[in-house]
């Protein structure tokens, strides 16, 4: 157990975990407003008082990127120390371990119905608008409660990444600490303290952020952004005519939070689809050829042709020279049905007033499309576990407010199996339709991607 702290008067602002010498888990909302200069970790105390502390300074903090703050969705952190704790020469720190029960398996019943769980910290001990938070350690014996219980209903609201524990006579805890089951031999950390509707409050159970959902996600941090240099994709224009962009795509395979910025250039086929009038991106879209560009129907169906134009051959989106067209006309698959919430038939064409001329543009080139035919079985294309690269200029984390970057953005995904649980609750048509992500969250195109491409590599070309 950790206490965050705040740097003017050092006062404990949420409880936290060890992952291991230089990580620390939290939760979202204790940090998400935070920069890493604002706060310092200390770790091997009972009392908060104690001047004897391990003290370290956070140098980065990753929040899910799928932090929703109203209904506190996905509110897990995970802070960077600037410095080791050094865990093998201290014997009064020692790390967190991890559910050991995590996706593929079911977890929505981890921890099951009425285990007996105990949680940690120096949070206040009874409901009131005063600090009452206690100096010393506090710990609480608490029962994880049944998903469909009526009170656990009315406080949580996505039962696949949030939990409830509580007493039926009220219960207590401390943001972005720690809650355990006993595995006989060792503690287990099953959630992090989220938040609850009252403290103490008969009723109101605690609702906590269920790790199992986020055991990818962590290992991913902790593990794999350290240790895995980008994979470079080289590609010869000179022997394809589609698919290769003017710089070779370089793609780290780790799963990096948000995804990672692209090498400029190396996309060459990726438009901003922007409002003529505005210059504000909208969607994405991809090269087709000199005057034809492709992105979705939900993209352009409420628009009319001469209130959209694209830009192409950029990086940046505020690049004042990129290649600027009008469109003149907008084709919509007929099979489109913006009423429906299946979105079948999710394509659309735009036709250019003036052709890109990409015989004499390097920085502009087509995309390849799949030479799979429709008689073919083609909803096992691409086939299940492919590993894919989506681009786009799209926000890079969850959020009401526009978080999208300057610069063009790419991320690794791979496609997922038609009849996966997690794919059946988005996919309506697995013959027009296909599902891509990683399981833990935390990377797949977001907002302002929508229309923009995502492609697998033939081993001398990009196809879309």
């Amino acid at each position: 157990m950790v206490s965050l702290r705040l740097p003017i008067a050092n006062p404990h602002l949420c409880g936290g975990s060890i992952l291991s010498d230089s990580y620390i888990l939290t939760a979202a909302h204790c940090v998400d407003t935070l920069s890493p200069n604002d706060l310092s970790v200390v770790a091997g105390i009972h009392n908060k008082s104690d001047q004897n502390g391990v003290i370290r300074q956070v140098d980065h903090i990753f929040v899910h990127p799928n932090w929703s703050s109203p209904e506190n969705l996905h509110d897990i952190a995970i802070l960077r120390l600037s410095q080791p704790l050094e865990l093998a020469d201290n014997s009064l720190l020692t790390r967190t371990c991890l559910p050991h029960v995590h996706w593929p398996t079911i977890i929505e019943h981890y921890p099951s119905s009425g285990t007996r769980l105990a949680a940690i910290g120096w949070g206040n001990r009874n409901s009131s608008l005063l600090d009452n938070s206690p100096d010393n350690l506090h710990q609480v014996q608490v029962f994880s409660i049944d998903n469909n219980d009526p009170n656990c209903i009315e406080s949580r609201y996505d039962p696949e990444i949030q939990f409830c524990a509580g007493l039926h006579e009220g219960g207590k805890g401390d943001s972005g600490g720690p809650i355990f089951q006993w595995l006989n031999n060792r503690w287990e950390q099953v959630g992090i303290r989220s938040f609850s509707k009252g403290c103490a409050i008969a009723g109101n159970p605690g609702v906590y952020t269920r790790l199992a959902y986020y055991y990818h996600w962590i290992r991913s941090i902790v593990v794999d952004t350290n240790v895995q240099p980008p994979l470079t994709y080289t590609c010869d224009n000179a022997k394809t005519s589609c698919g290769c962009g003017y710089k070779n795509v370089e793609l780290t395979p780790s799963r990096i939070v948000g995804g990672e910025e692209a090498v400029p250039y190396s996309w060459s086929f990726m438009v901003s689809i922007q409002g003529r009038s505005s210059k504000s991106h909208f969607c994405g879209g991809s090269i087709f050829s000199d005057s034809y560009i492709l992105t979705a129907a939900h993209c352009v169906e409420d628009e009319t042709a001469d209130n959209i134009q694209i830009v192409a051959g950029v990086h940046n989106r505020s690049d004042p020279n990129g290649v600027i067209r009008e469109v003149d006309h907008i084709y919509v698959h007929p099979g489109w049905s913006s009423s429906s919430s299946e979105r079948r038939h999710d394509i659309a064409m735009l036709h250019l007033s003036q052709p890109l001329g990409l015989a004499s543009k390097p920085l502009l080139t087509p995309i390849c499309v799949p030479n799979v035919q429709w008689s073919t079985n083609v909803e096992s294309y691409p086939s299940s576990g492919t590993r894919l690269a989506a681009i786009g200029w799209g926000n890079i984390k969850q959020s009401w407010s526009d978080n999208s970057p300057d610069n063009l953005h790419q991320v690794q995904v791979f496609t997922i199996d038609n009849n996966d649980p997690i794919c059946n609750k988005s996919l309506y048509d697995t013959q027009v339709q296909f599902c891509a992500a990683l399981y833990e969250g935390g990377k797949d195109t977001c907002q302002g991607d929508s229309g923009g491409p995502i492609l697998q590599w033939l081993g001398d070309r990009w196809e879309q």
